[in-house]
């Protein structure tokens, strides 16, 4: 390599201003990594035609795209572009799921180090798990290394399972962003305590706010999907509107989805509306103050689709207790059942409603539970270390053909 720096491609489905856990994740990455190497980014438009960027210092490739199927871009393009410069980088580290991205790395015949970053199974197609998995298989097999978030993920996973030996566990990472506007939210309640009380914030003090509280306010974060859970999640406050035990809780859903319009005609239909809200696609700035005010996040995913959950690092860094679910990936050891919240089983209503009427039931043990979380976030889930074991990775990775040369 001459003594010049690595050149590393991140190829992926989508990228920014499209945002979600994957798109986030390449892009902490891609723009976090760049001077430590050449970064370069590889990904497919919605829908038309190509262009390039320069996005925080990072040149973008948006490939041409004649439109999603079944979650999918469908880009020709894709594939050329990345035969046409296959040459130009020694890895190519590759998101997935995204069939597209296999197919583009076995038809250009790329001869350099593959790294795959597996962010969760495809669950619900499995028509199209039919025709992919064969070429999944191939890209597991050419994988010189697969980056996972937890034991979980690759424990839960019968793709990645066989592979485990070449797998890294590489958690994801909480965006600087959100961790200094966490930062500053703390600053701020730390003062406020010591405006309220003349001292020194104390859990005693906080425990003394939250019992003056008279309503328990919930947060979702979310796209209204199946694998989300929030049909399970408005079931829950249903049963605990049957059970004369809804006065005091309050539920906002942030984010938008197919099961949108279904979920807002149940809550009407059930007379929930004081109860239940829906604040659909929202600012971060917006979604910032809506975590500040909440008590409690809610993540109650129900399917494998459900890796991680990036966002429960979002809302943990600003000291809120969650209530996730036991599925068999990273989700229940993100927040830790009993320390950093509570963990019910997935599709479980009554067990979720248990949950919430308890998180209003004990809110000193909740205000405690919200400072282990923060305190979780800050330790195992900085930014910086994400970045730090990926320059590892790939620095160890191309150690060989460097001292070749």
């Amino acid at each position: 390599m001459n003594g010049r720096k690595l050149r590393v491609l991140q190829l992926g489905k989508q990228y920014y201003p499209h945002i979600g856990g994957i798109e986030v994740t390449m892009q902490q990455i891609a723009e976090g990594i760049q001077g430590e190497v050449d970064s370069f980014v590889l990904a497919a438009q919605e829908r038309g035609g190509a262009r390039k960027e320069i996005i925080n210092n990072v040149p973008v490739y948006y490939a041409k795209s004649w439109g999603i199927i079944a979650s999918m871009p469908i880009s020709v393009d894709l594939i050329s572009y990345l035969r046409k410069h296959r040459d130009d980088y020694d890895i190519i580290h590759l998101h997935m799921p995204f069939p597209l991205g296999d197919l583009a790395c076995l038809l250009s015949g790329f001869k350099g180090k593959l790294v795959l970053y597996w962010h969760s199974d495809i669950i619900r197609q499995k028509k199209l798990m039919l025709l992919y998995r064969p070429l999944m298989q191939w890209t597991l097999h050419r994988a010189d290394v697969i980056a996972i978030a937890t034991q979980g993920n690759i424990d839960g996973s019968p793709y990645v399972k066989p592979f485990e030996r070449k797998c890294v566990k590489i958690p994801f990472g909480l965006r600087r962003e959100w961790e200094e506007k966490s930062n500053r939210y703390w600053a701020e309640r730390r003062q406020q305590e010591e405006n309220l009380s003349g001292e020194i914030l104390t859990k005693k003090s906080l425990s003394g706010e939250i019992n003056r509280k008279e309503t328990l306010k919930l947060l979702f974060i979310g796209r209204l999907v199946y694998y989300k859970g929030c049909e399970v999640l408005v079931e829950a406050m249903e049963q605990l509107g049957r059970r004369n035990q809804l006065k005091g809780i309050e539920l906002c859903l942030v984010g938008a989805g197919v099961l949108e319009e279904e979920l807002k005609a149940r809550v009407h239909r059930n007379g929930l509306k004081e109860y239940i809200k829906f604040a659909g696609r929202v600012s971060d700035d917006v979604l910032e103050e809506k975590i500040r005010e909440c008590d409690v996040f809610v993540f109650p995913s129900v399917a494998n689709s459900e890796a991680f959950g990036l966002v429960q690092l979002e809302t943990m860094a600003f000291g809120k207790p969650v209530i996730n679910t036991s599925l068999p990936t990273g989700v229940p050891w993100v927040s830790i059942g009993g320390k950093t919240g509570l963990t019910v089983g997935p599709n479980d209503a009554k067990a979720l409603a248990d949950a919430i009427l308890w998180m209003k039931e004990h809110p000193a043990e909740r205000e405690e539970m919200g400072i282990q979380a923060r305190r979780r976030v800050k330790k195992e889930f900085n930014q910086e270390k994400l970045l730090r074991k990926m320059i590892w990775l790939y620095q160890k990775l191309c150690a060989g053909e460097q001292n070749a040369e």
